[in-house]
């Protein structure tokens, strides 16, 4: 296979809002990746993706750790950087009959984020307490907490962020955080209390697009058609 060359064209549908954290251009690459190999019947292992992907993130400074945990699937926890292979990644337990609700305003832009000067000082000591703290008390709850803490250190949440998760958590939601990065919010609730915190939500924001949905455990595969 070496040395081929594809006219390829690709039709990709992405049901999340882009750029808002839900990690959309990794998922499409790595969801592109895996069709052509398998359309041009070309060997490759999900690991050789997960790196064209987390190179094509890299570059295009449109994200930094998404791909290793698309591969991987269920609730999960990076927590060393880098390509699948390299790079580490842990899962945390989803509790059963509990959903994850998703509310969207609008877009913060990834790369500008990503270029913007200072940011790597501002975070990197924050990014550190928060693995470390979530490490210690490997639960939802945790997890939810200490990310919601980096978002404010890090200067990402804004005032309808704040907003958002105060709405989540009064309406019965475990707990919420931003979306990194995006002004966005994900939460965590038992499924009998997900349709109150959806109203809430869309009563508190009005033009919010508002979706719940239940842990994928298994990742990045092929559907049939």
């Amino acid at each position: 296979m070496q040395g081929m060359t594809l006219d390829v064209g690709i039709d990709l549908k992405v049901a999340s809002p882009i750029a808002a954290g839900f990690g959309t251009s990794a998922a499409g690459t790595l969801a592109s990746c895996l069709a052509v190999s398998d359309a041009a019947e070309i060997p490759v292992t999900l690991n050789e993706l997960g790196r064209i992907t987390h190179v094509a993130e890299v570059v295009n400074q449109t994200g930094l750790g998404t791909a290793a945990a698309l591969l991987t699937g269920g609730f999960v926890l990076v927590t060393e950087p880098g390509a699948p292979g390299i790079g580490l990644v842990d899962r945390l337990f989803f509790p059963r009959n509990h959903s994850i609700i998703c509310a969207h305003i609008g877009p913060i832009l990834t790369r500008e984020t990503l270029t913007k000067g200072g940011l790597a000082a501002r975070v990197n000591a924050s990014a550190k307490r928060t693995m470390d703290a979530i490490r210690q008390n490997p639960t939802i709850f945790s997890f939810l907490a200490e990310s919601r803490k980096f978002g404010q250190e890090a200067g990402f949440e804004t005032a309808n962020v704040t907003r958002l998760i105060l709405t989540m958590i009064s309406s019965g939601a475990v707990g919420a955080a931003q979306n990194m990065i995006g002004e966005a919010v994900h939460g965590i609730a038992n499924d009998r209390k997900v349709g109150k915190i959806v109203r809430a939500v869309k009563k508190a924001f009005p033009t919010a697009k508002v979706f719940a949905a239940p842990i994928d455990n298994q990742g990045v595969r092929l559907l049939g058609n």
